[in-house]
This record gives structure tokens, C-alpha cells and sequence, in this order.
């Protein structure tokens, strides 16, 4: 028994159901609208290329739902100690990562006119990590700023290497955060579900879950201020183990 004495799981790791309820009713809502639409193009002709580009922003918004559910799942097992879950570290190149969750997330990102550029300070450095969750925490960290990003503009992922850690900063020119939300935000990051004050339709909930991730590697998940937008930022601990993944 993991010690939840009956509560719901989703309290028992400090998420709050409102954030989840959240989280899941905007692409919900998006695609329930556009699968509706779907008949009512039939009434009014629309072409086959109008026709195809709603059936890809349903894909798009279920595959990010999708997202969601799955980082939820990841993140109860780390908080319940599932024994079943067993947290494997090695030796990951974090460049390689980058680069498939871009290409992931690219057709997202066009979608909503924006792009992805991917940025290398020095050689590829190597992480220890756990694959499967920080494949997940880039790609909620990309596919938010995608959220807030405004269109014609790139989102930013930055890869480099400071000292004994190997970072990954994802930026974007959305909304940035008054003061004092930059600096609850900073405090609480990771530890409890944030509201993004500023920031429509975002309750931090996919921060926290990264964050929970993040920590349960042995890395930190920072909050950065640009000259316009906002950064997040995975620290993971620098890999000094020759691989083939160089």
C-alpha cells in the first residue's frame, strides 16, 4: 500500500481535480467543436483541403490531450513509489531528445504559425536521465510555449552545458509575469500546482508534473525571465560516461 488511506489519487499527489478538470476541458471543448463542424462543412461545401486541415487540428488537440493523460500517469506512479514503475538513469544525449520532440511537435506548432528552432551551445553534451520522462518534460515544456506563443514567431530550445549540469531552456515571446507571479511562480514551481497569472487558459499544472519529474532524476526545473516571454529550464546532471549516444 502506497499510504493514501482510501484518498483520491489525485490529491494524494497534490493536484488539485479543478487543474485537471482544466487542463482536459479546453482541447476537449476544441474537439468536440470541431468534430461538429465537420457536418456543417458537409452543408456548406467546403473544399477537401478545408476539410483535411479540421480533421488535423482534431488529431492535433487529441494527440495533446493524449499528452496530458499520460505525463498524469507518469507523475502518480513517482509520487506513489510505485513499485512497479521501475526508474531506470543513463546516459541520454539530450541534443538527440530535443531534436525528436521538435519533429514531434512541429506539425502542432505550424498549426498555430509558429516554428521551433533548436539551438546547440558547444558539442552535445550527455544527461543522466530517465528516457521516458525527460522525453516527457520536453515535450510539455515545448508544447506549452506553443500555447502562448503568438503566431509568426519560433520557440526557442536552447541545449548546453554548465559546470557538472547539461540544461535544456524553452522560450517563448508570449505574456510575461509581473513581478511578484515571476517570484511566487519561482517559489512554488514544481512543488504545488501555479495558476500563470497573465497567461489565459493556463493553470500550471503541466509545470508542476515536469517539475515532479525533473526532481524525481535528481534535476531542477527553473523559471528564467527573458526580455520578453518567459523560460522554463531543465537542469539534468552531466553524463562523464563515453557512449555511442555521443
Amino acid at each position: 500500500m502506497s499510504g493514501y488511506g482510501g484518498k483520491n489519487a489525485a490529491e494524494g499527489m497534490g493536484i488539485e481535480l479543478g487543474a485537471i478538470a482544466h487542463e482536459l476541458k479546453a482541447p476537449l471543448a476544441i474537439i468536440a467543436q470541431l468534430a461538429a463542424s465537420i457536418e456543417d462543412e458537409q452543408l456548406l461545401g467546403v473544399t477537401p483541403a478545408e476539410r483535411k486541415q479540421t480533421l488535423e487540428r482534431i488529431r492535433l488537440s487529441a494527440e495533446r490531450t493524449l499528452r496530458l493523460v499520460q505525463s498524469l500517469a507518469l507523475s502518480q506512479q513517482l509520487a506513489k513509489n510505485d513499485q512497479m514503475f521501475a526508474l531506470d538513469l543513463e546516459p541520454l544525449n539530450t541534443m538527440r531528445l530535443c531534436e525528436e520532440t521538435i519533429h514531434e511537435l512541429l506539425p502542432l506548432a505550424a498549426a498555430h504559425g509558429q516554428t521551433i528552432e533548436l539551438r546547440a551551445n558547444g558539442r552535445s553534451p550527455l544527461s543522466v536521465g530517465n528516457n521516458e520522462l525527460v522525453r516527457s518534460i520536453f515535450i510539455n515544456l515545448v508544447d506549452n510555449a506553443i500555447k502562448h506563443n503568438p503566431p509568426e514567431t519560433a520557440v526557442m530550445v536552447d541545449v548546453g552545458r554548465h559546470a557538472s549540469l547539461v540544461h535544456v531552456r524553452v522560450s517563448d515571446t508570449g505574456a510575461g509575469l509581473r513581478p511578484r507571479d515571476f517570484r511566487q511562480l519561482q517559489e512554488t514551481l514544481g512543488r504545488q500546482v501555479q495558476p500563470l497569472h497573465g497567461r489565459s487558459g493556463s493553470s500550471g499544472l503541466g509545470l508542476y508534473i515536469a517539475g515532479t519529474m525533473a526532481e524525481a532524476m535528481g534535476g531542477r526545473l527553473s523559471l528564467r525571465r527573458p526580455k520578453v516571454g518567459l523560460a522554463f529550464q531543465l537542469d539534468l546532471l552531466h553524463s562523464r560516461q563515453l557512449s555511442f549516444l555521443s
